[in-house]
């Protein structure tokens, strides 16, 4: 009997052997820079278990046997085998980096075989995609950090007793330069319904919001689109239609994950001898459903201050679709570098002399974001959604420590402790909340002044008929009133020697739908036979609005308005107003049949009006201070009537006036920018030229070039009561020439007006041409020929054609400077 239990027993502990699960787990880092790896191909034994390092470069594998060693490979780096000595679980593994680059040709006997994989992964594309889900949430948490190599640095013990770089190895040792966080809740339902609360941030040295903004910018959340972003351009997706003609793809790996799905690693690059925006990285493609499970990229080449890399990490989410989990951020200042004995750098403010610093060390920046509580069966309606997309919470900014434990992967370090407290401390002293709240004035053309905003286009401006001008425009702000806003501006002309005025009052009667009452008076000057529609403003670094320097004629001009705006429909504007102008002419122009009347040169006119705008998908990004448009892909279109009364308080003339307009730019892969507007206006009967249409010429010989107007043709040469015109342009941008340092951007334009004048005998004591039988120029522009960061600088020429010609050849030729902003789209 005793022989029979000792016989189980063995038989229960050999099984228990058998089945007992062995559980590895650590973090794989870059040798040198410290760096987790991302995506690293980890192999068992010599069996076909294992799996890959998470975004944070941390795994944890179970294994039936004993674990002996792991077999790790990763493109760009040496293969490496990894003896397990004992301790299997929090393993720390070094990989050291190799010079690789992908081949120039590689010769196969067949088919790439990375092709098949990269086709069934664009067919499966929209599949994939979570923005065509019918709806999703999820709660998003970020952290950004940006600091130095400190491994590059020299050791303590290596420097010079009392050196500075003795006091900045210490600091660099507690601190890093910068660290921010935040929390967004996700909102999207399909197709393009989309709201982001931001309910939690807290920045280092700041307490402005939109800074959190700027930076979450940085990536596309999902690798599904046909371009993507990377900072402040967008990239051709390798996963995209026709990319295998454009990409060279090299399948670098097989791995077999736990569910019988196998995993492709692929490398890719843009082909030689293309010219296109394209990216550089690894994409592994899971076969269940052909979906991206990891991808790494960066622009293929690096141009400008910042280095930049993203990588994503999709997940098999609630057994239905795959979603990002982590997105992480890489970016490294080139311009930025610790080196030689005689360099200076600013440490958060403080300038410190870095003598005796000889190793280069370059700051980089590591954001990482975690989606959690994702939810892909959410119940949303419409009317949960509006034209806001990204909302800063009031409170965002003044969260108490437990808010932040729940959403937080891991407590903060004391080297991040240390960073928020140094940082607040340094920018209380040099007060950086001010210097953001600058930044945000250049979009936004206000600068916050207590309960004021000073208008920034007002200050200074230049046409050719006031010459210099020099103003001031102040408003109330928030912090006065949330429901009204009272202001005013004054001008005065160095030309034209005269003083302009006027004020403002507004009320805000219904925030939710942003309905106002405004009230206006002005006594200043328009273009003459100008067009406007009722959203106009004057931006300074808006290049459509650099032909106003050129502007000869104008008309002194006395306006009483009264409208109410608001928005409905989601997209759509509607301002209807009540108003009255005089208009005075500055030249010897008079309106009517026979002989000049005595004196008219003033016109009166009463005009009831509405004007609509619908901007499909337009969003907006709102803040405590401030709604910003964030565009819209979509075509946007201006709808503008006027009915002129006569008898009523003075007017003048009946009339109706109609105008339109449209606009659209759109994105060609591997052909570039194309951008058109459409413009149009109707006037019904006879009326003082003053209220019709200029033919929006934009010439001189030579001189800065300003978008949507006819370079070629004079300023009033034409006058119309009818018209229709094209601007059309074809940006290729870099895909026509491009050279290692030399990389002009070309693009081809070409503009059409046709128009009809009613009665061309009652205007009189001017010259002008009429516009029935077609005007045509063309042009080339070679742009980015010098690159400043902030905008660049090119050249242009355009030639006039066909019926308007002028007989000296020279005379149809305009030359242009083309200065582009890099802000200009705010």
């Amino acid at each position: 009997m005793r022989y029979y239990l000792i016989i189980g027993y063995i038989i229960l502990f050999t099984f228990s052997i058998k089945s007992q699960i062995f559980e590895v787990s650590g973090r794989v880092y870059d040798a040198n820079s410290r760096i987790p790896l991302p995506f690293v191909n980890i192999v068992i034994n010599n069996g076909r278990v294992g799996g890959t390092t998470d975004i944070d470069g941390k795994f944890s594998f179970k294994y039936s046997e004993e674990i002996r060693f792991l077999s790790l490979s990763y493109v760009g780096y040496e293969s490496l085998q990894y003896d397990i000595k004992g301790k299997i679980r929090n393993l720390i593994i070094r990989m050291k980096k190799t010079e690789y680059k992908l081949p120039e040709y590689v010769v196969f006997p067949t088919e790439n075989p990375a092709h098949r994989i990269i086709k069934n992964a664009v067919t499966n594309l929209e599949y994939n995609d979570p923005e065509m889900l019918p709806a999703f949430s999820y709660t998003n948490y970020d952290k950004m950090i940006f600091t130095f190599e400190l491994d590059s640095l020299p050791m303590i013990d290596t420097l010079e007793v009392d050196t500075s770089a003795i006091e900045f190895r210490k600091f660099l040792e507690k601190h890093h330069l910068f660290i921010m966080e935040s929390v967004t809740e996700r909102k999207f339902m399909y197709p393009d319904n989309n709201y982001e609360n931001i309910i939690a941030t807290k920045i280092a040295g700041f307490k402005d919001p939109i800074f959190i903004f700027l930076l979450s910018m940085m990536q596309s959340t999902a690798f599904y689109k046909d371009r993507i972003r990377i900072g402040d351009k967008e990239y051709i997706n390798p996963i995209s239609k026709g990319s295998i003609k454009k990409y060279f793809f090299l399948l670098q790996d097989t791995l077999y994950s736990g569910t019988h799905d196998s995993v492709f690693v692929i490398s890719y690059r843009p082909r030689k001898n293309t010219n296109f925006d394209g990216l550089k990285g690894v994409i592994s493609i899971n076969t269940k459903h052909w979906a991206i499970q990891n991808v790494i990229a960066a622009p293929a080449e690096t141009v400008g201050a910042i280095s930049l890399r993203i990588e994503q990490m999709y997940e098999y989410v609630q057994n239905k679709q795959w979603f990002p989990v982590q997105l992480n951020t890489i970016a490294i200042m080139n311009n930025v570098i610790l080196s030689d004995t005689t360099s200076t750098i600013t440490l958060a403010g403080n300038v410190k002399d870095t003598t005796g610093l000889e190793i280069i060390s370059l700051p980089f920046g590591f954001g990482k974001s975690y989606v959690k509580d994702i939810d892909l069966d959410p119940d949303f309606r419409r009317r949960d959604f509006n034209s806001v997309e990204v909302e800063v919470d009031p409170n965002a900014a003044d969260r108490e420590p437990d808010f932040w434990l729940g959403y937080r992967i891991d407590s903060l370090t004391e080297k991040e402790l240390n960073t928020y407290i140094f940082v607040d401390s340094v920018s209380k002293a040099e007060n950086y909340n001010r210097q953001i709240k600058t930044f945000e004035s250049i979009i936004t053309g206000r600068i916050p002044w207590g309960i004021f905003d000073l208008d920034i286009n007002r200050f200074i401006g230049f046409n050719s008929y006031e010459g210099f001008a020099l103003g001031l425009g102040i408003h109330t702000n928030d912090k006065l009133s949330q429901v009204f806003n009272i202001g005013g501006f004054f001008r005065y002309g160095f030309k034209d020697k005269r003083i302009k005025y006027g004020g403002d009052l507004r009320f805000m009667l219904y925030q939710k739908h942003d309905v106002e009452l405004r009230l206006n008076y002005m006594d200043y000057v328009t273009e003459t036979n100008g067009v406007a529609f009722f959203d106009d403003k004057q931006r300074l670094i808006k290049p459509e609005y650099f032909r106003d320097f050129l502007i000869t004629r104008m008309d002194n001009t006395i306006s009483y308005k009264g409208s109410i705006r608001f928005r409905t429909l989601k997209y759509l504007v509607v301002d209807a107003g009540f108003g009255k102008s005089i208009k005075q002419v500055n030249n010897s122009y008079w309106f009517g049949d026979g002989e000049k009347p005595l004196a008219k040169q003033s016109f009166d006119f009463t005009e009831v009006s509405i004007g609509l705008k619908y901007a499909h998908g337009e969003k907006f990004l709102k803040n405590v201070r401030r709604k910003i448009s964030l565009g819209t892909n979509y075509p946007v279109v201006w709808f503008q009537y006027t009915r002129g009364i006569k008898d009523l308080i003075g007017g003048d003339y009946n009339y109706n006036r109609f105008d339109v307009k449209i606009e659209k730019s759109f994105y060609t892969n591997y052909l570039g920018e194309t951008s058109f507007k459409i413009a149009a206006g109707y006037i019904d009967t006879d009326i003082p030229y003053t209220t019709l249409f200029n033919g929006n010429g934009a010439y001189q010989v030579f001189t800065i070039f300003a978008p949507n107007s006819f370079a070629t043709m004079r300023m009033n040469e034409f006058l119309s009561s009818k018209y229709v015109a094209l601007y059309f342009m074809h940006d290729f941008g870099k895909l026509l020439f491009q050279l290692e340092r030399f990389k002009p951007e070309f693009a081809v334009a070409t503009n059409i007006a046709f128009g009809t004048l009613d009665d061309k005998k009652k205007h009189q004591g001017i010259d002008y041409k009429t516009l029935e039988h077609g005007y045509y120029e063309s042009g080339l522009q070679i742009n980015n020929l010098l690159n400043l960061r902030i905008y660049s600088l090119g050249v242009g020429a355009y030639y006039r054609y066909g019926p308007y010609t002028f007989a000296n050849g020279w005379d149809n030729i305009a030359w242009k400077v083309v200065l582009k902003f890099r802000f200009d789209n705010f």
